[in-house]
């Protein structure tokens, strides 16, 4: 599908040059040559693989159909003649796989990104899934990652949100002011951003103010963020943790605080037009270019939920 993609850039750096917000058009051309990596990886089944295994990966797809939104493709005129990702989507909801919670607000926000109705995709109500899944404390899937990514898609999908699990995003908030993936265990840099942005329509400005401080203790003087500090892996930028990181910041109106990790993320591009994960393995990175797009296009998870329904209900 490479030929397709090449013919993208130009177009696609026009049309971005008026789409994005002011502050973050001069990164066109950059997302422009990140989608045209994208579309040179698709598979012929319309998916996308995480750079792992060849297959197509559902959660990879799913993110890279918002990728692809949040950069202004046109989903119908450049996969007129192809499987698009929304078909492999649907595909995998018609089988008998196992999907997680998180995987189908993966789903969900894909699909109001691209301008689809997740209420009625591949014969499914997918909110009314979601809503269904709540457990009895107020929570969604296995953990405050999951659960705050699934308010995310709730909200993206208009749909009320139950006040208890507004609740229970906050009561999962660490002393440190960050959120981990798991319940009592060790914040992360990844889920902190997750809820933030999912709670950035609700009253939570001491939280939010608590989590802003504790991903500004453990930002790289680079401007980029690692997935934890401290932790035996290592505390070097990565790419897919200072995009989520600056696509929280922008949630929550501090695009000042922003230009840094912008900035960095920028100098992990590679001549092929994705991204890299760290700086010491500087080679094209599948999900790290899903995870920078969105953040360079100035558009948080929740850029999608309609303003006028935003919540202002306290929990």
């Amino acid at each position: 599908m490479w030929k397709r993609a090449t013919t993208l850039t130009l177009t696609l750096v026009l049309a971005l040059s008026f789409a994005l917000p002011v502050w973050a058009q001069d990164n066109a051309e950059p997302i422009a040559r990140a989608v045209d990596f994208l579309l040179s990886v698709q598979n012929e089944d319309g998916g996308f693989p995480n750079g792992f295994a060849p297959e197509s990966d559902l959660s990879t797809t799913a993110d890279a159909t918002l990728a692809l939104a949040a950069a202004g493709v046109d989903f119908g005129q450049v996969f007129a003649d192809a499987p698009s990702p929304l078909d492999y989507l649907a595909e995998q909801l018609t089988t008998e796989t196992e999907i997680s919670v998180g995987q189908v607000a993966k789903i969900v926000n894909a699909l109001v990104a691209a301008g689809v109705d997740p209420t009625d995709f591949a014969d499914q109500d997918l909110v009314t899934y979601l809503l269904g899944a709540q457990a009895e404390d107020g929570t969604f899937g296995s953990g405050p990652f999951d659960h705050c990514l699934t308010l995310i898609a709730l909200e993206n999908a208009a749909a009320d949100v139950p006040a208890e699990a507004v609740s229970a995003a906050l009561d999962a908030q660490n002393e440190d002011g960050g959120w981990a993936f798991m319940a009592e265990t060790p914040s992360d840099t990844n889920t902190t951003a997750l809820c933030v942005q999912a709670l950035a329509a609700f009253d939570a400005e001491d939280a939010i103010s608590a989590a802003l401080g504790y991903l500004a203790a453990i930002q790289n003087e680079d401007g980029g963020w690692p997935y934890q500090n401290p932790s035996d892996y290592g505390t070097d930028s990565d790419a897919n943790s200072t995009a989520l990181v600056a696509q929280a910041l922008i949630a929550v109106g501090a695009e000042e605080m922003a230009s840094a990790p912008l900035a960095w993320l920028l100098g992990m591009q590679q001549e092929s037009g994705a991204f890299a994960f760290q700086a010491a393995y500087a080679d094209d990175n599948i999900l790290a270019t899903v995870a920078v797009i969105p953040a360079l296009a100035g558009l948080p998870l929740n850029a999608w939920m309609p303003m006028a329904e935003e919540a202002e209900a306290t929990p």
